[in-house]
């Protein structure tokens, strides 16, 4: 799969996820109850496939939670 993205042809996703900075875990949303959660692991973390994406979310989850979660980039 190629994709075209400013001209440019990558061959790959890009994919993001949260992390907090604090405890040095990351963000994932539960499938029982919607609800945000701590997980150890980046694989099991809520990804995103726009570093735009994560930005927006990581600023929302800052205005209810105690910290601004850090935007990863994974590889």
């Amino acid at each position: 799969m190629s994709l075209t993205e400013n001209g440019m042809t990558t061959t790959h996703l890009e994919r993001y996820v949260l992390r907090s900075p604090k405890a040095g875990t990351y963000f994932r949303v539960n499938d029982q109850d919607q609800r945000i959660e701590n997980v150890d692991s980046p694989d099991t973390a809520w990804a995103f496939h726009s570093h735009e994406g994560a930005i927006t979310h990581a600023r929302w989850m800052g205005q209810i939670m105690d910290e601004t979660p850090d935007v990863v980039m994974l590889r």
